[in-house]
């Protein structure tokens, strides 16, 4: 499963099927993105900039598509761009993600409106099993000390910044888990050039997350 997929998953509420997060959790998912490009060498870093590398066909779509807006770029660009202009160009980039977990039934969908005028779409959880088992994987990392695969580390590299650690693990873990999850992220990926890539994800996704909810703060206040 993508890192996109699963951080997903921890970000809808299973029965609402809508963000936790609000305004953040599409900075979350394009910095996912951006590293299952970085995880399979589809994207390198270079002299502060994410660029195209590899070749061949990807698979799901929306993997071929962001990879596609980095090669296909006027210029390098750093991953604080991307995480900006992949929502924009990957529009609408939750349901491009939740395609492949509709279609396997791990998630419905249900689409509303709003006052009969704007539409949203949800994604109720059908099926548990996925996200009951990589629960338990984070878990044993956040709690019982685990040594994270590669995979799993980038996974928990993000939970940070989008503040997901707490709906991971019992309150009395919260503090220690939070703990634990910076470190597995400061430690990084193996590999010079994941690693380089990670952290430039990583530092935009807390850049971009915490404007966000700036701005829905600043907006919940003045109305």
């Amino acid at each position: 499963m993508l890192l996109a997929q699963e951080l997903l998953l921890l970000l809808l509420d299973d029965e609402k099927g809508s963000a936790r997060v609000g305004f953040a959790d599409e900075a979350g998912l394009a910095g996912a993105l951006l590293l299952d490009l970085v995880e399979g060498e589809h994207v390198r870093e270079s002299d502060g900039a994410l660029v195209a590398a590899g070749t061949g066909p990807l698979s799901p779509q929306v993997l071929a598509d962001a990879r596609a807006e980095i090669e296909n770029s006027d210029r390098p660009r750093d991953a604080k761009h991307w995480i900006g202009r992949l929502p924009k160009a990957l529009k609408p980039l939750r349901g491009r993600i939740a395609a492949d977990l509709v279609a396997g039934g791990v998630l419905g969908e249900e689409r509303h409106k709003m006052l009969g005028l704007f539409s949203s779409t949800r994604y109720p959880e059908l099926d548990p099993g996925p996200e009951r088992e990589l629960r338990a994987r984070l878990r044993a990392v956040l709690v019982d000390g685990a040594d994270p695969d590669a995979h799993t580390a980038l996974l928990v590299g993000l939970l940070g910044p989008l503040e997901l650690v707490g709906h991971l693990v019992e309150r009395e873990h919260r503090k220690a888990a939070k703990a634990r999850a910076k470190a597995v992220a400061d430690r990084g990926a193996v590999g010079s050039a994941v690693a380089d890539a990670q952290r430039a994800a990583q530092a935009a996704i807390i850049a971009s997350t915490t404007a966000a909810t700036i701005a829905s703060t600043t907006a919940a206040s003045s109305s």
